[in-house]
């Protein structure tokens, strides 16, 4: 029987065995977070994007289309500028945060209460001129275009209903909130309603729209400007991923 002095030689060495054991590396590593692949890196991969587009700045554009309560709206930026912090601390990517624009498009006169449409026409024009004049680097000459950037193909809607889940169906930070009760809504510029003798099947009407695609979704508040972001990049990510209202998007899928 191994005596005690045995056993403890026994289990000091089986400890060092585990430290000197062979380490998995990581492909990609991230130059901020060097246990994490950098494709997992929402950081690394926006720096990728601006890149790969010339681009200095990035971010959604924010429509608001309700004004009953400026208070509201106020605790409504609060808590998206907490998640967004929350998520590139997370990263290590506040530099990239840094980056960030936040471009909020107000108008009570004629935004006030206005639908998905005329956000949509107006985030049309809104973009023809807005890659030059905002992502032009130093002295660089010649064109900026608009790239892929999700920033010029997406705009968010933040209306009443939408607000309202944010600022008091969702639980406010600091506290985790896993509950998808938190969104606004998601506006696909490129969105074209299909002609109603070709549309398969027949939905509830949202905004008139009776197919499956209405041009908008709904998705998390507190990732749209990480997860949601980079994922519109992607050029099928809208047609693969989409969710049709009242569904909110992101897991569990179709709840």
């Amino acid at each position: 029987m191994p005596t005690e002095a045995e056993i403890q030689a026994e289990n000091e060495r089986a400890i060092q065995a585990f430290l000197n054991r062979p380490r998995r590396r990581i492909a990609s590593p991230s130059p901020r977070k060097p246990d994490m692949s950098r494709h997992f890196n929402d950081a690394d991969q926006i720096e990728q994007q601006l890149q790969e587009d010339s681009h200095r700045t990035w971010g959604f554009v924010i429509y608001r289309t309700t004004y009953s309560s400026d208070e509201d709206w106020a605790e409504f930026l609060k808590r998206l500028r907490f998640r967004m912090e929350e998520t590139f601390d997370f990263y290590n990517g506040r530099d990239i945060l840094d980056l960030f624009t936040l471009t909020v498009i107000e108008d009570r006169e004629h935004l006030d209460g206005a639908g998905t449409a005329a956000i949509r026409e107006h985030f049309r024009q809104w973009r023809t001129t807005a890659p030059q004049s905002e992502q032009q680097q130093g002295d660089a000459s010649g064109e900026i275009g608009p790239g892929e950037s999700p920033r010029y193909r997406y705009a968010i809607q933040v209306d009443a209903a939408s607000l309202r889940s944010v600022v008091y169906d969702a639980p406010a930070p600091p506290e985790p909130d896993p509950t998808k009760m938190g969104w606004v809504k998601l506006i696909d510029a490129s969105w074209q309603p299909t002609p109603s003798e070709h549309v398969r099947g027949s939905f509830e009407p949202l905004e008139g729209v009776i197919q499956k695609n209405v041009g908008w979704m709904k998705v998390p508040y507190q990732n749209v400007m990480s997860e949601y972001y980079l994922s519109c990049r992607g050029l099928n990510w809208w047609v693969s991923s989409y969710r049709r209202p009242p569904v909110v998007m992101g897991y569990p899928f179709g709840q």
